[in-house]
């Protein structure tokens, strides 16, 4: 079985506070006790069967685990070392120039000759409509 029993009385006094929670309202406090004992001893029993079927299975992986050979050493797989491999040759050739046309230009040598500033078009607001045609509109919606 999985874990000891006190567990079965943490799940048993869960299950009889909440019946006696619902049925506080509705009943006596006498039949809210009672029923809360009787909610103990069922949550009692669930926490029980569900412990007794946990370590049936825990039982089962074990054997599983222990005839197949395969589990060996009790640490296997908690710790990890690995290397990542060396990079530096594919930075390098990141950096290197791609084409045998281009050429090797160093900012500090331009003198500012290879520069162009940013030339965005410039920007035109439409002319404000005459205020005499805009009454005009508003009378011909209004009149319609």
């Amino acid at each position: 079985m999985r874990g000891t029993i006190r567990w079965n009385y943490i799940f048993g006094a869960v299950g009889a506070f909440l019946a006696m929670m619902v049925s506080w309202s509705n009943n006596v406090w006498t039949t809210s006790m009672l029923r809360g004992i009787i909610a103990f001893a069922i949550w009692f029993g669930l926490a029980y069967g569900v412990r007794y079927a946990l370590g049936m299975l825990h039982k089962e992986a074990d054997a599983v685990l222990a005839g197949s050979g395969s589990y060996k050493n009790p640490n296997a797989g908690s710790l990890l070392d690995m290397t990542t491999p060396d990079e530096e040759d594919a930075i390098r050739d990141l950096l290197r120039p791609s084409g045998p046309d281009s050429k090797q230009t160093n900012p500090e040598d331009d003198n500012g000759g290879s520069f162009q500033p940013l030339q965005p078009p410039k920007l035109v607001t439409k002319p404000q409509p005459d205020a005499e045609k805009l009454a005009q509109a508003v009378r011909h919606f209004v009149q319609k």
